[in-house]
């Protein structure tokens, strides 16, 4: 009988003493995933954050009648880079090459045009400039004719 009244003393006491003890854990993990776009390059970064707050409920008093919980936290903040990925966008890259080509084809065109039209009004420049002087030497002709004095 001894024994057995030793042994609860012995156990549930300080059982009973740890009880007025309470843990709170608030745990908030957060996952940001930043992507970043430069033209050919792709680059995923996932940042996870996890903030924990500890608490302990601390009764204090040792009779009913005058207990008072306090709580103690403390707050933890981790943030680690999960994962980074590169990619290479290759579809991005085969598009920018079909846009450059078909600019530059473009650009190609009309250069042609603009030479063409050029020497178009260069023709036509040059048609009036030999009307303009063929004018002037059928007046020239006109002006040096001696007039007759037959009369």
């Amino acid at each position: 009988m001894r024994l057995k009244n030793y042994s609860l003393a012995f156990f549930i006491v300080p059982l009973t003493l740890l009880g007025q003890n309470n843990e709170t854990v608030k745990e908030v993990v957060t996952v940001k995933r930043v992507i970043t776009n430069n033209g050919q390059n792709i680059t995923i970064s996932e940042q996870q954050a996890t903030e924990q707050i500890k608490g302990t409920v601390v009764v204090a008093g040792d009779s009913i009648v005058n207990q008072s919980a306090t709580e103690r936290s403390i707050q933890v903040i981790d943030t680690i880079n999960a994962q980074q990925q590169k990619i290479k966008d290759s579809v991005n890259q085969a598009k920018v090459a079909q846009l450059k080509a078909a600019r530059e084809a473009e650009l190609k065109a009309s250069i042609e045009a603009q030479k063409a039209k050029a020497e178009a009004q260069k023709k036509a420049l040059e048609a009036q400039y030999q009307k303009q002087l063929e004018a002037l030497e059928a007046q020239r002709k006109a002006l040096m004719k001696k007039p007759d004095n037959k009369g």
